[in-house]
Formats: structure tokens, sequence, C-alpha cells
């Protein structure tokens, strides 16, 4: 391969600690597109900061925010998550919901409902797009009756609901005890994207040295 063709990562690793591109290639290894999460009308920046922090930290790689949104999250709680996760925005969640279903996704709406399957009870194959709905409404209709079956949290207290930023860690932990799910890991080209993004994210000044390279090399 000529240094004309190869990609960010390759260029940017010799000025890479060894320790960093190690844990860079375990966690590449365990990442999956199995679960996806899906945040429809979420107002609360600490809420959507402190999902992308859970998230970020089980494994998940895509999560979609849908509706309306802060744009500026608290960097306090996210603590630069968002930097490792493919954040996408869509405007609006029914095309969005659609779209993971034509991609193989199984649609599960999150409400307090007694009659939603406990997670860890769910035994199927098939990806999961987890839908999460607003701090104070939930779930819109439209989305809850769009969804292929619902999840909810066991509650046995007097409390009948959780906050959404912690009900979101525990149906991702819960899922991904789904061997399936969990093992639904990234392709080759999607690893490969996200090896130059996390490079280009771990180097100083990598825009420059990037230049550099290229400029020695007549490129």
């Amino acid at each position: 391969m000529t240094l004309k063709e190869k990609r960010t990562y390759e260029l940017l690793a010799p000025f890479m600690e060894e320790g960093r591109k190690s844990r860079i290639a375990e966690v590449i290894h365990r990442r999956t597109k199995g679960l996806v999460l899906v945040l429809e009308n979420l107002y609360d920046p600490h809420n959507i900061s402190a999902i992308l922090r859970s998230a970020e930290a089980m494994g998940l790689q895509y999560v979609y925010l849908a509706g309306t949104y802060p744009e500026e999250l608290n960097p306090d709680i996210s603590l630069g998550s968002e930097c490792w996760l493919t954040v996408k925005r869509k405007e609006k969640p029914i095309e969005l919901v659609d779209r993971l279903k034509a991609k193989g996704y199984k649609v599960a709406a999150t409400v307090p409902d007694e009659d939603g399957i406990d997670p860890l009870d769910y035994e199927g194959g098939e990806p999961v797009a987890l839908l999460l709905g607003s701090e104070h409404a939930g779930l819109s209709r439209e989305l809850v009756e769009a969804s292929d079956m619902k999840f909810t949290i066991p509650h046995h207290g007097f409390t009948k609901s959780l906050n959404v930023s912690v009900a979101s860690a525990i149906f991702i932990y819960a899922l991904l005890k789904n061997e399936r799910i969990r093992n639904c890991t990234l392709d080759d080209d999607e690893k490969a994207e996200l090896l130059d993004l996390w490079a280009h994210r771990s180097v100083p000044r990598a825009d420059q040295i990037l230049k550099e390279v290229k400029k020695r090399n007549g490129l």
C-alpha cells in the first residue's frame, strides 16, 4: 500500500502512544450496533449527556436524536463521550423509525405499562432500536403505536417512574445481556471510518501532522 492509499489512522498511528492504540483496538472490537438508541423530544442537556455517557461506556455506537432536543451538551456530565459515538440528528421521529425497521431493527418503545416486556427476558435475535421519550410526556403515541414491542423496567416501590437517563442505562445493560445483540458488531467499513476519526481525535494537532506528512511525500 502506498502512502497515498493509507487511511488517516495509519498515517497518525506513529504519533499515538501504544496504550492509546491498544485501547482503541480493544474498544472497536467490542462495539455493537445490535442496540441503537432513539431519543425523542428530550429537552434537558443533562439527561442527554448522561445517556450518551452510559451508551458509550457500555459499547453502543449509534444514538439518534429525534424531534426536538438541545444543541449543547453538559461537558461535565458527558465527559467527551460524544467524541467516540456516532450521534445522528433526525427531525422526524416516525421517518427515522421506518428507516430503522427497513434496516432490520426491531423497534422497542420504553413505557411504564405493566404489560411491557422486562428487557432481561428479551430473547429475540434481531437488533433493537430502543425508543426513549421526553422527561415529562414520555414517548409520543405515534412512536408507541409504530413500535414492534414494548419494554418496561419492573417497579416494586411506590415510585412508578425513573429518570430517563437512569432508565436508559438499565435498559442498555439488560439488553446487552442478550448475546446476539451484543455480538452484532460493526462491519469493516464502519470500523475503518471510526479508526480514522478516533485517531484524529487522539493526536494533538492531527490536521497539521497530516498536512506535513503528505507534504514531505509530495501528496
